[in-house]
């Protein structure tokens, strides 16, 4: 167990926030440039490039698919037969079919020779043709980018002039990695004050009310906000970017606007092309199969007639299309470089008048990024000031009187190292009569977190030989796996020590606890085997007498002190009438509605565990229940069916107890509604705890040299405690 120094947990926490920082500044500097800088102009042409690809693309396709579909629609028409006979071709293939042997010889070598020569000169022109078209269309693509590119500067400086305009580039889908920058650095600082501050957390999660949370709101907050901003920017964050530049610019729609609305004309053309080519390509295949056939027929078998008439009706439907999509690429081509020039010089006209406002924006920009790392920074500085203040409040604060500031060395005990000194609070807890607290403890605890559990309840109530027990049984090491307890010797450690040996040895029960000042508490050193981190805390559990609930009200300091504690033990005798015990929770709600401030119909949310003691003693009495049968044999019976072996810390065995025991209280204190005494103020933060700290054997036995002690339920009401006020302890 370390004691002094820095904490490890501690240091990593510096060195993550430190990092994020880093991670921070990388991301500002990476935004941090001017407005239509390079950065800017680069994804501007990038995105003008792929949009001119796009649109020449589709348009080239729609030109040659239009010109494609022309060809085939009168194709289509030829090959039909009319009113004046067949079509030269049908007319060319029944004369070859009626002519002798030798003549279709001699003219299917006639018309071979001049199909290979018109064929060759075809694809000769086609190809000259398909390079003229490349280089057409690359100037085209090359002037339609240039264009576009122009006219997306034109709207950065004209929506410029607006300062919604300027704040929305923040928006932009270019600056999507700022803000992600100081989203993951945000959330890193979120998740160092988150883990520094879990137990705070969990308390709240169980329905306490947590302490110093006041930075982890602000960073929750701040990191929705940012989170929402990467989101709208990688989502749509272009599409509101340019709803401000058309604002500002006063067009009714933007140039991307106009773009998107083109490719999908284009797109929505190129299909309806498509599918009348599909329909036109499978009716002339009908055609043509059928008279391929017939010329295959009437030639002879070595000519390739059929095979050169294929290949040139393919060519002639490839220049067709080819032609087509020059002509279209060398109008467009002309119309874009007409467009370019007007939209170049307009450019140069404005780009120096508007470089006020593109300076306006890139200060932005910059203040928006500088804010955000002030606020991480400022953040973090937040953080590490609230852990040290915490750490010297913990530090300063004596844990029997609560007084700040009044613990000091102990000169009269020498210590060989600091961590062994003592330190003792000087604090006056009264001036009538005069008292100083006086409590001591080493300084090596000094500086660990502390936990205070008051035990409350009438006298003879069993809080004293149940906190004897407790000890014995912790001091033995029978406590679950999740925790570690060890004692923390001191003054009433030492007279604990005498009473579990009266208890064990001697078999005498316990005397009356002081009253006559605030007692020092049962100290034990806590550990907790939280996966995020462990923790190390001193719980304290003060041993109040019974006339401190019964007798005394919050005029008294000792009754004011029992009522300041991270939770309450509030001792309920079964074997006792529930008026006075009715009435000393009734003060108990009461006074610490008062001293806490709590109005009416609001909640404390303060833990409070019922312990109902010597339910061994209850054996001894006649309750029944409607049917007659033994109501006190059945709640030993029910609750040995909850846990057999009577160790469990599972947290649904604590709750099946608790419901059984408000069974219990039905019989036992009819008509006492001790959860509307105390749902009001605890707000549901109460659980009933069965326990005994003899045993059950040997029940309804008062005279303990006849028993045999075997605890039962002693550290559940704790473990619970500890779970509420955010220890992870019960499974």
């Amino acid at each position: 167990m370390k004691l002094a120094g820095r904490d490890p947990q501690e240091s990593r926490q510096a060195v993550a926030w430190s990092a994020l920082v880093v991670f921070l500044l990388a991301g500002q500097a990476g935004s941090a440039e001017p407005v239509i800088s390079a950065g800017d102009v680069s994804a501007i042409a990038r995105e003008a490039a792929a949009s001119a690809e796009q649109h020449v693309a589709r348009s080239v396709q729609c030109a040659r698919l239009e010109a494609g579909n022309a060809f085939l629609e009168a194709e289509l028409k030829r090959l039909e037969p009319s009113q004046d006979g067949d079509s030269p071709e049908v007319q060319l293939i029944r004369g070859l079919a009626h002519a002798d042997a030798e003549m279709r010889l001699a003219l299917g070598d006639v018309l071979q020779e001049n199909a290979d020569v018109l064929v060759q000169g075809l694809e000769e022109s086609l190809s000259e043709m398909r390079g003229q078209q490349q280089s057409a269309r690359e100037a085209w693509q090359e002037t339609r980018a240039a264009r576009i590119r122009t006219e997306l500067l034109l709207l950065e400086i004209h929506g410029s002039g607006l300062v919604a305009a300027q704040l929305a580039s923040l928006l932009s889908v270019d600056k999507r990695w700022f803000w992600l920058c100081g989203m993951v650095a945000v959330g890193t600082l979120l998740a160092v004050v988150c883990h520094d501050r879990r137990r705070e957390l969990r308390k709240w999660f169980n329905g306490g009310r947590p302490k110093a949370l006041g930075l982890s709101k602000v960073l929750a907050v701040l990191l929705l906000l940012l989170a929402c901003a990467t989101v709208v920017t990688f989502v749509m964050g272009d599409r509101i970017y340019e709803a401000f530049l058309t604002v500002g610019t006063g067009d009714e729609e933007s140039p991307r606007r106009r773009i998107e609305q083109e490719l999908a004309a284009l797109e929505a053309r190129e299909s309806e092309l498509a599918a009348r080519r599909t329909e036109l390509a499978a009716a002339c295949a009908a055609r043509r199969s059928a008279l391929h056939q017939r010329l295959v027929e009437g030639l002879p078998a070595r000519n390739r007639l059929p095979d050169r008439w294929q290949q040139l009706r393919e060519s002639l439907l490839s220049a067709g299309e080819t032609v087509a999509a020059l002509k279209m690429v060398e109008e467009e081509l002309a119309a874009d470089r007409a467009v370019l020039t007007r939209k170049g010089e307009e450019l140069r006209s404005e780009e120096a008048a508007m470089r006020w406002y593109l300076s306006i924006r890139r200060w932005i920009r910059g203040l928006l990024g500088m804010a955000l790392l002030g606020v991480t920074v400022a953040g973090g500085i937040w953080y590490r000031g609230g852990v040290t203040r915490r750490a010297r409040a913990t530090a300063d604060t004596c844990p029997l009187c609560l007084g700040r500031g009044s613990l000091h060395p102990d000169e009269g005990v020498a210590g060989d190292s600091p961590d062994l000194q003592i330190v003792r609070c000087r604090n006056v807890i009264s001036q009538e009569p005069y008292e100083e607290c006086d409590f001591s403890f080493r300084h090596a605890y000094r500086s660990m977190a502390k936990l205070c559990f008051p035990t409350l309840g009438i006298p003879q109530a069993g809080k004293t030989h149940w906190l004897a027990m407790l000890y014995w049984s912790l001091n033995q090491g029978n406590y679950p796996k999740t925790v570690e307890f060890e004692r923390v010797r001191s003054q009433t450690s030492e007279s604990f020590d005498r009473i579990v040996e009266e208890i064990l040895n001697a078999r005498i029960g316990t005397a009356a606890t002081q009253q006559d000042r605030i007692p020092h508490p049962l100290v034990f050193n806590f550990r907790d085997h939280d996966r995020l981190g462990r923790s190390n805390m001193l719980v304290n559990i003060f041993d109040y007498s019974g006339e401190v609930t019964s007798q005394m009200d919050s005029t008294d300091y000792r009754r004011r002190r029992a009522l300041d504690g991270d939770g309450f033990l509030f001792f309920l005798d079964p074997t006792y009438p529930s008026e006075i015990q009715a009435k000393a929770l009734a003060d108990f709600r009461e006074d610490l509605r008062l001293l806490k401030g709590v109005k009416a119909g609001r909640h404390l949310r303060t833990p409070v565990a019922l312990c109902i003691s010597k339910i061994d003693l209850l054996a001894g009495h006649d309750y029944r229940l409607d049917d007659g049968s033994d109501a006190i044999a059945k709640f030993y019976e029910d609750l040995s069916r909850i846990d057999p072996s009577g160790e469990s810390t599972k947290q649904s065995v604590l709750e099946e107890r608790s419901r059984l025991t408000r069974q219990l209280r039905d019989v036992i204190w009819p008509g006492w509604q001790i959860e509307r005494q105390i749902d009001d103020l605890f707000g549901g933060r109460y659980a009933f705890f069965p326990l005994t700290p003899v045993g059950l054997d040997g029940r309804g036995e008062a005279d303990l040299s006849l028993r045999t002690i075997s605890p039962f339920g002693l550290l559940e009401p704790l473990l619970w405690l500890l779970q509420m006020t955010g220890h992870p302890v019960l499974h």
